[in-house]
Formats: structure tokens, sequence, C-alpha cells
């Protein structure tokens, strides 16, 4: 008489089987995937496209920029913003330390781009126990225009940057123009393992919940609004005490009837965490933050990490285990030269570190599903249930 298979048998072939048919359906979406990218050329600048002809009916816009601290490449990043191809547009930076280094970079941009309308905004209007909506809400103090771009210190552009991200909000029932992210490592080995997360795990993830649904994804890398839509949802007030500020903005400016938009602009957001320490604090805030707003969808989000969940459950699998490891570790390598194809890396961290950085990353899931507190800029903050954060000073990790 034939034995019969365990039912924990059963249920490893069926996580395997999600975690192929993730990895599979991830490669067929991305195949699909025009994305409009951050070129650069040897000098450092930015470029995507030649300037278009443009007539004075486009909007003004407000480019918000909270600051933190001199980042690595803060310089370059900050001037790609300064070289638009858009007819009238101002830069409003934020400190909330009048001592922050920052400053004199936006001072050399003042100097270097006269032309320009650059205000600094020093200090902050306190909404919240979140610091960079605090920043945000003492910039739009002094902010002119109706179309405001919040985005990242982090991040780089090339000139046709705003013209493509205004295009979607020309649109009454566009609520919030967003984009995904390019992971550029600058400080090493943790900075390599970072941005493999960001372009193979993170980046890829977001295409698929788009292709099942309709857009949730609002990412702080580059928020589109207008003014109107900001004061509808409460302003920044209503956006302060949570920690996932930018996925809040988008959730409450769709309660509100408006669509989120995820723009195939592509930016580069430079990723500087020089050590281990820096690198898992920085990832583990960005899973407890996707926690905090999808608890069910982080929970399945082990299946965004085929290799090693298969490479975990195919011991105990039997021999059908085996095989499907083997098939997951062909596709997974498929799927990563497609990735660096895709997103035109050439500076590849090579194949092993993206299988580390799979790992690593599933580790990390695992930990935000009971981590209770995180670090941000050398600030530790309790989160509770609901997302809200807290200061929370001499907590351990």
């Amino acid at each position: 008489m034939t034995a019969l298979i365990p039912w924990w048998h059963w249920l490893l072939w069926f996580l395997c089987t999600a975690a192929l048919a993730y990895l599979a359906f991830a490669l067929w979406v991305l195949t699909r995937w025009r994305p409009r990218l951050v070129a650069r050329d040897l000098s450092g600048q930015c470029s995507s496209s030649p300037p278009q002809a443009m007539d004075e009916s486009w909007p003004a816009v407000s480019l918000l920029k909270p600051l933190h601290g001199l980042e690595p490449g803060l310089y370059e990043n900050l001037r790609s913003f300064c070289f638009q191809d858009y007819p009238s547009y101002e830069i409003v930076f934020g400190v909330q330390d009048p001592a922050d280094p920052a400053i004199a970079v936006v001072e050399r941009l003042r100097r270097e781009y006269p032309d320009l309308p650059i205000a600094l905004s020093i200090g902050t209007v306190k909404v919240g126990s979140n610091p960079k909506v605090n920043n945000l809400a003492g910039i739009l103090a002094l902010c002119h225009y109706d179309y405001l771009v919040i985005s990242d210190a982090d991040i780089a552009v090339a000139d046709d940057y705003l013209r493509t991200l205004l295009r979607p909000l020309q649109d009454d029932g566009v609520g919030v123009v967003t984009c995904l992210y390019r992971g550029i490592p600058v400080a090493g080995f943790w900075s390599r393992i970072l941005a493999a997360q960001i372009n193979e795990s993170f980046l890829p993830s977001v295409l698929v919940a788009e292709r099942l649904g309709p857009t949730i994804f609002c990412g702080g890398a580059t928020m589109a609004l207008r003014r109107s839509t900001l004061e509808g949802i409460g302003g920044w007030a209503a956006l302060g005490a949570h920690l996932a500020d930018d996925y809040q903005l988008g959730a409450l400016s769709r309660a509100q009837g408006k669509r989120t938009v995820l723009s195939p602009y592509v930016v580069d957001t430079m990723v500087h965490e020089a050590d281990c320490s820096a690198f898992y604090q920085h990832a583990l805030r960005w899973s407890r933050t996707t926690r905090t707003v999808q608890p069910v969808g982080h929970t399945l989000a082990f299946i965004s990490y085929p290799l090693p969940v298969v490479a975990l459950l195919a011991p105990g699998a039997g021999q059908p285990g085996l095989v499907f490891l083997v098939v997951v570790l062909g596709l997974r390598l498929v799927y990563h030269y497609a990735i660096l194809k895709k997103l035109r890396i050439t500076n590849s961290e090579g194949v092993l570190n993206a299988f580390l950085a799979d790992g690593m990353g599933l580790l990390i899931w695992f930990h935000a599903l009971f981590a209770r507190r995180i670090r941000w800029r050398g600030d530790r903050f309790a989160i509770d249930p609901k997302g809200r954060m807290g200061r929370h000073d001499g907590a351990q990790q």
C-alpha cells in the first residue's frame, strides 16, 4: 500500500510553488516595464533627453527638499535639480538645525545659480513626531506655488524630471505622482548589498503589485501633488505622527477620490550605508514601515525572496524540493541579469552579493514581524500597531 504523503510535505511544496510562481511573474512583469532612466556621463552630469520646447502654460512648481547632514554626494544630488528643462520653478530647502553642514551646500548652489529662486528654511513647525514631516511643514511656508514636488536629499535626477512628473497632474483625477528609484552604491560592500535589495527585491515587488491592482505605492523619493490635495487631506498635521508618511499621503489622497500614478521615471538614490549596522538599521526601518501600512502584504512578502525561501524549505520537501531549488536558482540567475540590463547597471555588485542581499532581506523581513522600535538618523523611535511613531531615547533596538 502506498504511503500517504505527510501534510507538511504538501505545505512545503505549496510554499515552494508560490515562491517559484512569484519569481516567474516578476520576471514577466519586468520584461514589459519601460522605465525612463537617468543617464550619467563621466563628469557626473545627469541627463536623460534633449531639451524640449515648452510654453508658459505649464504650471510653476515648488521643489521641496528636506535636508539632514552632509551625506556623501549631497552637492551633486542637489545640483541635479538646478538645471531643469522647465519654464518656472523654485527650490526650497529645509534643515532643522542652524548648524547643519548641509546649509553650506545650499549657499554654494545659490552662488552658482543666481537666477534660480532658492530659499532655505531653518527650523521646523512642530506638527508631529516625524522629523521629516516637521521639516516639510517649515519648508512649505516658504513655497510660492500650487504645484509641489517633494524629493529626498539622496536623489539625483535629469533635466526632464519636472516635465515628466507634471504631465499626469494635468488630470484633475490624479492626486499624487510618484516614482521608483534605482540604488547606486557609493560606500563599499554594505552599500552594494542594500542597493541590490532596492534593485532586485523592492523595485520588482512594486511593479508586481501595480500589475495586480491599482497603484497604492507612494514613495518619498518623489511625490508630486497640488497644494489643494495636501490641504484636502488635512495638511502635514495629518501625516506628522506616522512613520510611513509617504504611504499615508497617497492613501489619504485616494480616500479623497484621487488616483496615485506611478511614473515610468526612475530616479537614482545614493546608497551610502558604510557598515553592517547602518545597512541593517536602514533595511529594518523600510521593512517595518511596510508592515505598518500593509500588514497582510508584509506577512506574505517572504515569497519575494524566493531563493532563500526554497533553499530553506527544499531539504524538508524531499526530492521534489531539490527540483524546486534547481529551477528557482536558474530562474533567479536569469532574473538577476534581466534587472541589471533593464536598469542599465554596468558596475554590478555581483551575483553572489545579490544572493546575500536576498538572504539578508528574508532575515530582516522576519525581524520586522516583531520589531517595535527603529533607528532613524541617530534617533530611536517606538512604533505602535497603527504605525504611529514616538521618540524613544534610551530604548534598545
